[in-house]
């Protein structure tokens, strides 16, 4: 009776491990994918901008760029810490969006 004891008790230690183990990878692949839409994201608002500012300037649009490498010490860094870092240029991008549309609506006006 003790003996089948100690083995349920082994068996529901192993299934809570499996467990813990199985949602700490489906977390990280939320954060990748989470990472690699805002990466797109990003991508689209650069090439907003470069529109605007092309506007802004009178310019024709400058022919599409090859993606930027990855800087050197971003892979040294946590998922989570880019993940932190890219929300970052997210917002300052938008921040920046916006100031350009602005300035586009004012030169339109005047």
């Amino acid at each position: 009776m003790r003996r089948s004891l100690l083995l349920v008790i082994l068996g529901l230690l192993c299934w809570l491990g499996l467990t813990v183990s199985s949602l700490a990878q489906g977390t990280n692949i939320r954060l990748e994918s989470r990472v690699d839409r805002l990466e797109s994201e990003l991508s689209r608002v650069r090439s907003q901008i470069t529109r605007l500012e092309a506007q802004v300037s009178g310019r024709s649009l400058p022919p599409p760029t090859s993606p930027a490498s990855p800087v050197d010490g971003l892979n040294e860094l946590s998922l989570e810490e880019q993940f932190d870092n890219l929300a970052t240029l997210a917002i300052e991008i938008r921040q920046d969006l916006r100031q350009l549309e602005e300035r586009v609506t004012q030169l339109e006006s005047d």
